[in-house]
């Protein structure tokens, strides 16, 4: 009997994890070196980001350096799926499913650009996310956005499972670099 790409998805994740924790114990200036590469984004009006949770890479200074000319929408996860909603200076917060911190309220917005969490990535756009399929699902309800996943150069995979719900990355910036995904 074969493992399903769910099986050894749900495998890769233990080992992805280490390997984050791994990298955010010992890597320095992580989140700053991702910021320095805020000019080479794709141009957007909207740009959703996220708010870190246990050893994620930290987006914040990237949204920052993007934010002067940019809206900033950070996730919220309701029954009925992922939303962006707009966040200001001052804007309230609440403690989301997933341990996640989200806007309590806000403008809902469809972001041009998604800066995407993940635990693994292919050079070829390959994410293995947490296996709740919120990013694909959304992703997938609104085709054509750019996509950049935010990881740490220690969790690239030479390849990973991908099923037919998952959606490709159009890029990955990490601490080292940012890999581009030439289109498919």
């Amino acid at each position: 009997m074969t493992d399903t790409a769910a099986d050894e998805k749900a495998k890769l994740r233990t080992t992805a994890m280490l390997r984050r924790a791994e990298a955010a114990r010992t890597v320095r200036g992580a989140a700053d070196a991702i910021a320095a590469h805020a000019r080479s984004l794709p141009a957007a009006a909207v740009v959703s980001g996220y708010l870190p949770i246990r050893d994620e890479i930290d987006p914040r200074p990237l949204m920052a350096s993007l934010a002067p000319g940019t809206r900033i929408a950070l996730p919220r996860i309701d029954p009925d799926g992922m939303r962006f909603l707009v966040m200001g200076p001052g804007d309230t917060m609440r403690a989301g499913r997933f341990g996640l911190t989200e806007p309590a309220s806000g403008e809902e917005v469809v972001p041009d650009l998604l800066l995407v969490p993940l635990l693994g990535f292919t050079r070829e756009g390959a994410r293995l996310g947490y296996g709740k399929g919120h990013y694909d699902r959304y992703l997938a309800a609104h085709p054509g956005r750019a996509t950049v996943g935010l990881a740490y150069a220690a969790q690239e995979f030479a390849a990973l499972p991908v099923e037919p719900h998952d959606q490709p990355l159009a890029a990955i910036l990490t601490e080292a670099e940012l890999i581009e995904i030439p289109p498919r």
